[in-house]
């Protein structure tokens, strides 16, 4: 979905560029605080704006758009809402460009202690969008948390959940490395980041950010860890930044923040149920959440907006069809009086706060659960979907024949393998991680469950390096190099850092293969990396063989997809995070 607008911001601290992960802003409304007594009901149902809420409720609805809903492709949470969990005791961070915390729907739930405004010299007290222009944060913390039962606008999948906020993407916070870092930190439960790096080039994750996932794991919750919801990103298809109208296909995994075991990656589907075509693959996601559309073509999310017919999505400055989309909702008609709601909100920017509202339906039924114990019921209990194109071709060659003739894959070469099923029993996809979140099947699930997880989580690196192995120009055999790995972990995460220099990154394909000879597509072919030399220093991670046994040869192969240039293999890594078995 290329025509989706992203806010651009510039950091100081990396000298790189940080993305919204949605389709465009978002904002806010006035205030109530939740009525206890409607909820303990299960009736956030009866909010004005529910009906339009497809991913809390999914009857098939069109939402204002040209097309509907296919009814079921919801989150699947009537049944935990009946039972009395609305999120209760947990505090979700939502980490972006502030949180208008006078909002209606919003300040009931706001807690300003421990938000952090950067504007201030003590970062306390509050998290304010910094500027009109700021309203992306407000959208996405009325999914995760927009109170229940007040009668006003929708509700969020967690309407008794509490909120924090922190501005450190509006335009106006310098992206110091200590201010990244600080997104990691807090006193909560879970933190939701949708925002992230554009995949059409690699970009390495700073390291003081990816010590506080680790300390956070390992002494956030009285030592079961914060649960870090991370967006994948919006570049299924990308302009590559080398030239115009270029199109590559962008991979979650040239976003090295969303590399670590420690963030639980989530992709975007539609209200058809279908992955989004704008949602970012890769073999670092985890689960997928409803993400929605355009609300013009296809139904977008309803949430908070910034107050007032002026700001957020009200602004027709900002988005052109806001003024006419529902009739004028968005400028006040059809229930919108205030123009305090929105009902065009997407991208990976809105998986994430569904996921993220989900997991604190999880934690407050099972507060004891640890964030690997969440990682694997997520895991255990995903809905799977379709996959919505043919994996012997790639989805460039698929979606235009002609234009993308040349970025055909090689001659009897699948460039991606839709599903598969690993040894240790778990379905997984590129495309959806290990499927749709299923909210009342994961607290089913976690009402009989046991941890797992005796054991620390260790991690252990192999490597070789000092090979010279000739990988053959436009050729589905390509070359191999294999690690015999001693130790046997139980994994659940493996990273991977391929030496191998060529020409043009963009021709190359990277795949992992297990000792049972289960192929993980770690970076496919026709990648956003074009006309980028080499693919060394790039680390990627893939889930793919989770809960499997890591002893036995593991296979590196890279497969070159275009004439013109051949490459070498020189060495790589493979660091494999588990528990020992």
């Amino acid at each position: 979905m290329k025509a989706m607008r992203k806010i651009f911001l510039i950091s100081i601290g990396f000298g790189l560029i940080i993305a919204f992960q949605n389709c465009g802003q978002s904002g806010f409304g006035v205030a109530t605080p939740p009525v206890d007594e409607l909820l303990s009901l299960g009736l956030p149902q009866t909010e004005p704006l529910f009906p339009y809420a497809w991913h809390l409720s999914n009857r098939g609805q069109a939402v204002f758009s040209s097309t509907s809903a296919v009814a079921g492709n919801d989150l699947n949470l009537l049944t935990t809402w009946g039972s009395g969990n609305y999120g209760q005791g947990i505090k979700v961070q939502v980490s972006d460009d502030g949180v208008e915390n006078t909002h209606e729907d919003l300040s009931g739930n706001f807690l300003s202690s421990g938000s952090r405004d950067y504007f201030l010299t003590v970062w306390a007290g509050g998290s304010a969008p910094p500027t009109d222009s700021d309203y992306h944060g407000t959208a996405v913390a009325g999914l995760i948390a927009a109170v229940g039962g007040n009668q006003k606008g929708s509700t969020g999948v967690a309407p008794q959940a509490k909120l924090l906020a922190t501005n450190f993407m509006s335009d106006d916070v310098p992206k110091t490395t200590d201010i990244i870092a600080d997104q990691a930190k807090g006193s909560v439960d879970i933190v939701n980041m949708s925002w992230g790096y554009p995949q059409t080039s690699y970009n390495a994750i700073e390291p003081t950010i990816e010590d506080q996932f680790k300390v956070g794991t390992q002494s956030g919750r009285d030592g079961k860890g914060v649960i870090y919801v991370k967006s994948s990103g919006n570049d299924r298809v990308t302009e590559i930044a080398r030239g115009v109208d270029d199109y590559r296909l962008g991979f979650s995994v040239f976003d090295d923040f969303n590399n670590t075991p420690y963030t639980i990656i989530v992709g975007a589907y539609l209200a058809t149920g279908i992955v989004t075509n704008y949602s970012s693959p890769g073999s670092n996601l985890w689960i997928s959440s409803a993400g929605g559309y355009d609300g013009v073509k296809a139904p977008a999310m309803v949430t908070t907006d910034r107050k007032g017919c002026t700001l957020g999505y009200s602004n027709s400055e900002l988005t052109g069809t806001s003024g006419t989309i529902g009739s004028g909702f968005q400028k006040g008609k059809n229930g919108n009086s205030g123009c305090n709601y929105t009902v065009q909100f997407n991208g990976t920017s809105s998986a994430a706060p569904t996921a993220s509202g989900s997991i604190a339906l999880l934690l407050s039924a099972y507060p004891k659960l640890t964030w690997r114990d969440v990682k694997y019921i997520l895991a255990k209990t995903a809905s799977e979907a379709n996959l919505d194109f043919d994996y012997n071709d790639n989805y460039l060659y698929l979606l235009n024949k002609t234009t993308y003739l040349s970025q055909k894959s090689p001659t009897g070469y699948k460039w991606d393998d839709g599903w598969i099923t690993n040894d240790a029993g778990f379905k997984y996809s590129n495309y959806y991680g290990f499927g749709k979140i299923n909210v009342d099947k994961a607290i089913a699930f976690a009402s009989t469950y046991n941890s797992i997880f005796t054991g620390p989580l260790v991690e252990v690196s192999q490597s070789v390096t000092g090979l010279s192995v000739s990988v053959p120009d436009n050729s589905s055999t390509g070359a191999t190099a294999t690690i015999d790995f001693s130790t046997d972990l139980t994994i659940e995460a493996i990273q991977i850092t391929p030496d191998v220099t060529h020409a043009n990154a963009g021709e190359l394909a990277v795949e992992l293969v297990s000792p049972r000879g289960l192929r993980s597509v770690v970076v496919p072919m026709n990648n956003s990396l074009d006309k980028v030399a080499n693919i060394r220093s790039m680390r990627f991670l893939t889930n793919a063989f989770y809960q499997e046994s890591s002893a036995g040869t593991w296979t590196m192969k890279i497969v070159d997809g275009k004439a013109g240039t051949a490459g070498t293999i020189n060495g790589w890594r493979i660091n494999v995070f588990g528990q020992a078995r």
